[in-house]
């Protein structure tokens, strides 16, 4: 009997143990999988708004270019006013998130605007953008700090530009205005929860746009924040954590700086917020597991005297517990990293392929993509058996991203022992360059190929190319003929570079 009894306390400890060990795993194991759901949907949001950022300054930049090289030639006399009144009522509906544009003389007298408010004050010497070009002889644009407009009271942000006589001489500035509003109805359009933020920041720390918006935080500076002082300076877009100095809540937030004009895109949520789903999760989890535990202890009283029984019993509880693993592990939501050799997956290529080729349209560039497939790799498999083609799949996606590290480029895992680059803002000729530089290096690794007439493993590149807006909308035609270079490369030889000839149209 007091055998029966040590062997019952003993069961009972192990248990408690194993129930709680298994719900400290599942607690940590959910909680990461949560963040890294978390982490992934607001870097899209925020790369999204980095891009939206920049379409609505990059119109802005032509325009008022296209605006002050008109006033600089036709110059701003009386005679001129009312050509200047007509060229600038045409880029009215240009752009929807425009406020006015102005065109101020050398002293900072508006001389004529797009839209004409109530304010007494016409002049804009006091205004930063004037100062600012008036000491500063560049003719790039400014975006400056944002302001109240003087036509009808709201926020908006300024992009502007200098004027000069034909001597090279300070004469005043031309001025578009952006409004905020515009921006802030877009931002709430985003799910970030009750307390999420998104902001717009300037290059050196000056808060631009803030949702939800308050006007007591526009124009402060937050170059001293972490931000500025410790992340950015180690890259230009990632995912931190923080209490924000506004409002001393925690917030998660993923930041990423425009390359063209400097602005820093930051959608931040609410920490308590984003985890408050998997709390709830936990301590259902906790209930439940320590309610079994309870009558385990409860029932082990009951059957001390069923020794064998009991172990039998703990068996099958394992088994199950071990069952129960495995299901929840299929049910993982699939990661955007391939498992084997570290590139991004198929999913997350899809998603690349068809944000690169609508960034593309935007900016009317060319992408190119390249199919990548190992040369004789069955032949590599049957020779060395799979853990080894597995090894060779790993080197080579290791030597894909040293090439391409120093790029925007993306290169991602097929499928099988296929592999693919996506090269935005490339032509077909680059695009070889790069293919083949890709090539190269892979047969330089020198792993043995006993099946290959080169003796190394090598591979062939299929590459296309084309116009982004023609294959807006039928990304698919990229791959499709990239698929059929990469048929012809390996049709005639492989261990080679094929350019499709198809048209993109």
């Amino acid at each position: 009997m007091k055998k029966e009894r040590l062997a019952a306390a003993i069961f009972i400890t192990v248990v408690f143990f194993a129930i709680s060990i298994t719900l400290v795993a599942q607690i940590i194991s959910t909680r990461t999988h949560t963040l890294n759901d978390l982490n992934t949907n607001i870097s899209n949001l925020s790369h999204t708004l980095d891009t939206y950022s920049e379409g609505i300054i990059r119109q802005s930049e032509m325009l008022i270019k296209n605006i002050s090289d008109i006033t600089e030639i036709y110059g701003m006399g009386a005679d001129q006013k009312n050509n200047l009144k007509r060229i600038l009522s045409e880029q009215d509906q240009l752009l929807i998130q425009l406020n006015n544009i102005v065109i101020y003389d050398a002293r900072g007298d508006k001389v004529i605007s797009l839209r004409d408010g109530n304010s007494v004050n016409s002049n804009g010497a006091d205004r930063s953008f004037f100062i600012y070009h008036r000491n500063n002889p560049s003719r790039n644009v400014f975006i400056g700090p944002p302001v109240v407009s003087r036509t009808n009271g709201q926020w908006v942000l300024t992009v502007s530009r200098r004027l000069e006589d034909k001597e090279g001489v300070f004469n005043g500035v031309a001025v578009l205005t952006l409004n905020i509003a515009n921006f802030l109805q877009t931002y709430g359009k985003l799910d970030t929860g009750k307390e999420g933020t998104i902001a717009l920041t300037s290059g050196t720390g000056t808060l631009l746009i803030r949702y939800p918006f308050d006007a007591k935080f526009i124009g402060r500076e937050l170059s001293d924040s972490p931000l500025f002082t410790v992340y950015l300076k180690k890259s230009s877009a990632g995912i931190a954590t923080s209490v924000s100095r506004f409002d001393k809540i925690e917030r998660i937030y993923s930041f990423q700086k425009n390359k063209r004009y400097g602005l820093v895109t930051t959608v931040a949520v609410s920490m308590d917020e984003a985890m408050a789903s998997w709390r709830r999760q936990a301590e259902i989890l906790a209930i439940v597991i320590l309610f079994l535990m309870g009558c385990v202890v409860f029932s082990s009283f009951f059957i001390i005297k069923e020794v064998r029984r009991r172990i039998r019993i703990s068996k099958e509880i394992s088994e199950a517990k071990a069952s129960l693993a495995s299901e929840n592990a299929e049910l993982q939501v699939i990661a955007t990293e391939d498992a084997l050799t570290g590139l991004a997956n198929r999913r997350k290529f899809d998603e690349a392929l068809v944000a690169e080729v609508a960034k593309g349209a935007s900016n009317k560039q060319q992408i190119a993509l390249l199919l990548i497939d190992v040369d004789y790799f069955k032949k590599y498999n049957d020779n060395y058996g799979h853990i080894a083609g597995d090894g060779c799949l790993q080197a080579v996606a290791e030597n894909l991203k040293k090439t391409i590290s120093e790029t925007p480029y993306l290169a991602a895992r097929y499928g099988g022992e296929e592999f693919v680059v996506i090269l935005p803002e490339t032509d077909a000729d680059s695009a070889k360059h790069i293919a083949s530089k890709i090539g190269r290096n892979i047969k330089l690794e020198n792993i043995p190929h006993q099946q290959s007439p080169l003796g190394v493993v090598s591979v062939s590149i299929g590459v296309a190319a084309g116009s982004a807006a023609s294959l807006t909308g039928n990304e698919a035609m990229l791959i499709e003929l990239a698929d059929e270079a990469l048929y012809e490369a390996k049709s005639s030889g492989r261990d080679r570079v094929v350019i499709s000839q198809r048209e993109i149209t």
